[in-house]
């Protein structure tokens, strides 16, 4: 067998299996239901019931951060990939009352 026709074969046959090794190194992102309200100093007037708390590892490149009711798990879910944070390194909480008022 030639060189080429031995190329061709592999290439064929590389074409017709499937070799897939996809690196997808997703976290998954968990938010705890929280009862303390003093958590959550932003309850009032404007609504933020999702707060992002660094762990102390990251707390010097971080601070705490609190999202809106309206896309504040989106967004707190972006700023999570945006950082490329693991889940040892912060925690997620998102208001009890809230929601249990949100869904009555």
């Amino acid at each position: 067998m030639t060189r080429t026709q031995r190329a061709f074969n592999k290439n064929l046959k590389s074409l017709t299996t499937t070799k897939t090794k996809t690196k997808t190194s997703k976290t998954k992102i968990t938010i705890t239901q929280s009862r303390k309200k003093d958590l959550f100093p932003y309850m009032g007037m404007y609504k933020m019931p999702y707060r992002f708390e660094p762990m102390p590892e990251i707390a010097d490149r971080l601070n705490l951060a609190w999202f809106d009711e309206h896309y504040g798990e989106e967004r707190m879910i972006d700023h999570i990939k945006k950082h490329k944070l693991k889940s040892h390194q912060y925690k997620c909480y998102v208001n009890y009352w809230w929601l249990k008022e949100r869904k009555v």
